[in-house]
């Protein structure tokens, strides 16, 4: 029994009053491991992932393997538990015992604790980090049955500031920060990651994105030789050494933002011009639009590029003033409107992505003491991001929940109390009678457990 001291008080009602103690024994204030685990029998994540690690642990001393070790953390944080010290107490929980597939109340089933996990992040080696990188690409390319007839890759850097003194953390002019700038690459039309990478905090140059980009292509155009292929990004990727080995492969195109200069500003001068008048034309009509865009498109080239490209102008007056922008791509046909409002900027939806990764599963939690240890660190957020993404497009698929980001999913279908009870054969859960997804919980279990066999991963 718990000593007064450890009880929490609450208002009183009439006649009783209320009292709460931690005495609950087989009692889980998370249902989110079982789906978790459920999504990831499907698709082979975290075993794709332990054998992607070479385990040079004496085997005498080994109680957890690497892939107890990844299924433990991968699903907390995936239930939002992000910290690593929350191990210490959820490695006695009886459901993310269940989700590691370990009995619940088992003396010596007890998940790995929070030193364990620090210790596991700060083992990583280059080559471990550099094949578990390989290994989230090949879960991309796993994802689907057959080759894609078109994929676009989204490209993006977001800032992961730093707050005490990690290894490779810089100071950033641009987002005022010392920080690290991961770089992320997402299916652009399914949500799904592709790669995520943890780089020092400068801003990337031309040649290592296009060493990034050369690697994660040749391994997907090794399953998909046929696929078109559509790599878009911002300013950031607009450098010539990216573009030329694109340029360089075979049917693979690129649409990137490129910074103003002189040169670029003198010959949008014209449609500039047109732009600023037809918004002074509009000034005395009956309704005043936010602004005025014209679009029009040249060949350009840099002096450090090998040949011209098309460049986009989207010419834009606004009450504030002129909001010029450029686009340069290898894309043929289709209008420069056309291209700028439906292909370019559609990017912005990866920002959303982003904010599933960073905000609701927390990936910029990168304050280790080496800058492999916060490379593994992401790279187990990417996973659990992953989960989250198969989830929601899958099995959630024709529910309410199904463009549900990850914090929302969390909220209403992973923190369901549960009472675990087992017996000589059967371990029963235990429910709230008034479970508000109670329907919905009964779709996913079919969905999850009966109607789809395992997913089986391919080593070779």
């Amino acid at each position: 029994m718990n000593s007064t001291s450890e009880q929490l008080r609450f208002p009183s009602i009439p006649g009783h009053t209320v009292r709460a103690d931690f005495d609950g024994g087989g009692l889980s204030s998370d249902l989110g491991p079982l789906l978790l685990r459920g999504v990831d029998r499907q698709i082979g994540l975290t075993e794709r992932l332990a054998n992607a690690l070479v385990d040079t642990r004496h085997a005498s001393y080994v109680t957890h393997s690497h892939a107890d070790l990844l299924t433990q953390r991968i699903f907390q944080i995936g239930c939002g538990y992000e910290d690593g010290n929350d191990s210490n107490s959820l490695r006695h929980d009886p459901m993310f015992k269940l989700g590691a597939d370990r009995l619940p109340f088992a003396a010596d089933a007890a998940l790995a604790s929070g030193a364990t996990i620090s210790r596991f992040e700060h083992a990583a080696s280059r080559k471990d980090i550099y094949r578990l990188c390989k290994a989230l690409v090949a879960q991309f390319i796993a994802g689907f049955a057959t080759p894609p007839r078109t994929l676009v890759l989204d490209l993006d850097h977001s800032e992961d500031a730093a707050y005490g003194q990690q290894p490779l953390a810089f100071y950033n002019h641009h987002y005022r920060s010392t920080c690290y700038l991961p770089l992320f690459i997402f299916d652009g039309q399914s949500g799904a990651l592709v790669a995520a990478l943890l780089r020092p905090g400068k801003s990337p140059t031309g040649a290592e994105n296009a060493m990034i980009m050369r690697r994660v292509l040749t391994q997907i155009r090794r399953h998909f030789p046929d696929t078109h292929i559509l790599v878009r990004g911002d300013g950031h990727f607009g450098r010539p050494e990216l573009m030329q080995m694109i340029d360089a492969m075979p049917n693979i195109d690129f649409i990137f933002g490129l910074p103003g200069n002189v040169k670029l500003q003198a010959l949008a001068e014209k449609t500039k011009q047109r732009a600023c008048a037809l918004w002074a034309a509009v000034q005395t009509g009956d309704v005043v639009p936010d602004a005025v865009r014209l679009y029009d498109e040249f060949p350009y080239a840099a002096g450090s590029w090998e040949k011209p490209w098309r460049v986009l102008l989207k010419a834009e007056v606004m009450a504030l003033g002129e909001n010029p922008r450029f686009v340069v791509t290898s894309l043929s046909g289709l209008d420069a409107g056309m291209l700028y409002e439906e292909v370019y900027c559609a990017r912005g939806q990866s920002e959303n992505f982003i904010k599933h990764l960073k905000t609701d599963l927390a990936s910029d939690r990168t304050s280790c003491t080496s800058f492999l240890a916060n490379f593994m660190r992401l790279l187990m957020h990417s996973a659990a991001y992953i989960l989250h993404q198969q989830l929601r497009t899958q099995a959630l698929q024709h529910t309410a929940l199904s463009q549900a980001q990850p914090s929302t999913v969390i909220n209403k279908l992973f923190k369901i109390a549960v009472q675990v009870r087992q017996t000589k054969q059967r371990i029963i859960l235990n429910l709230p009678s008034a479970c508000a997804v109670k329907d919905l919980l009964h779709t996913l279990s079919e969905r999850l457990f009966i109607s789809v066999p395992a997913h089986t991963v391919n080593t070779s």
